[in-house]
């Protein structure tokens, strides 16, 4: 299942106080409010001033985690969408990353992670004191339903080799999520997994080997009402038979110069979502800027 760092009180003072990371797995959590943060692609390296693309990615997480942390009366949690490390998910890359995401915890915000194909699940599961033989729904796979009042999250593990760009599910793990889907059908769902779904058969496949299959799971499940990605490192909105298809920004660094950086505020409702960028740059166009995706019937 994916990792999630869920907060309590006792054990969050010793934690604390030990300098150690918090990490509960759980199948479900269950939250009360229906707003969420929800950053991707980190890309923290192994020291806090490390480069990347003239970018201190530390800087960049510590002010989203700043902005996140003004909002947390009002959240149910973060998502936190893979790419959490700069390269080959090294042990040191994620010492600097929980310590950058602890305030976070401190505060009494759950988070929810996903890997992408620069994070390495064993050093992952060891700096955040997670036990790798753990029963997991899907074998050599973090996978999970996060429930909320008005909708529920599916967390997919599209992690396919260390410092390689494509990502794939494969078939357990896609008949899993169609189990589950058809399990949850009492509210909208919505899926999140970190590599962006590959809709130009024109381009090269970086992105997710798998698509096809995965859109035959989605689009006949009209209670799915969107994707959510990240991994190319752009903040864009598309529509697939009335699926949306949201793809995440970058908290890292742009690959595009036109791109911004930064996280997603989502506030859901029952009938829709609205979106508003938070990005670092706040001249960007996009920055602050509600967008309402109303769902699909």
């Amino acid at each position: 299942m994916p990792l999630h760092l869920l907060p309590r009180r006792a054990f969050l003072r010793r934690a604390l106080l030990a300098g150690t990371s918090l990490l509960a797995a759980r199948p479900l959590f269950a939250a009360e409010s229906s707003r969420w943060a929800l950053l991707s692609d980190t890309h923290i390296g192994p020291k806090p001033d490390t480069l990347a693309r003239e970018t201190n990615m530390a800087d960049h997480l510590r002010t989203s985690v700043q902005e996140v942390l003004a909002l947390k009366s009002s959240l149910a949690g973060v998502f936190v969408n893979g790419d959490c490390a700069l390269k080959a998910g090294l042990l040191e890359e994620y010492a600097t990353f929980t310590a950058l995401v602890q305030p976070l915890v401190a505060a009494g915000l759950p988070l929810h992670f996903t890997l992408g194909n620069h994070d390495d699940r064993a050093h992952f599961w060891q700096a955040l004191q997670v036990a790798a033989e753990a029963a997991r729904p899907v074998p050599g796979k973090h996978v999970s339903v996060v429930k909320s009042p008005l909708a529920n999250w599916f967390l997919l593990d599209s992690l396919d080799v260390v410092d390689k760009a494509p990502g794939k599910l494969e078939a357990a793990q896609r008949d899993w999520l169609a189990k589950s889907l058809d399990e949850h059908k009492d509210k909208p769902a919505l899926v999140m997994v970190h590599h962006n779904p590959h809709l130009d058969p024109a381009k090269p496949n970086g992105a997710l080997q798998d698509t096809a299959e995965l859109l035959e799971i989605l689009l006949p499940r009209k209670h799915v009402k969107a994707l959510f990605f990240g991994h190319s490192h752009k903040w864009d909105l598309k529509e697939r038979d009335g699926l949306h298809l949201v793809n995440l920004p970058a908290v890292a660094y742009p690959f595009a110069k036109d791109q911004p950086t930064g996280w997603v505020d989502c506030r859901l409702t029952a009938s829709s979502t609205t979106l508003e960028l938070h990005a670092h740059n706040a001249q960007h166009p996009a920055h602050g800027k509600p967008v309402e995706l109303k769902w699909r019937s």
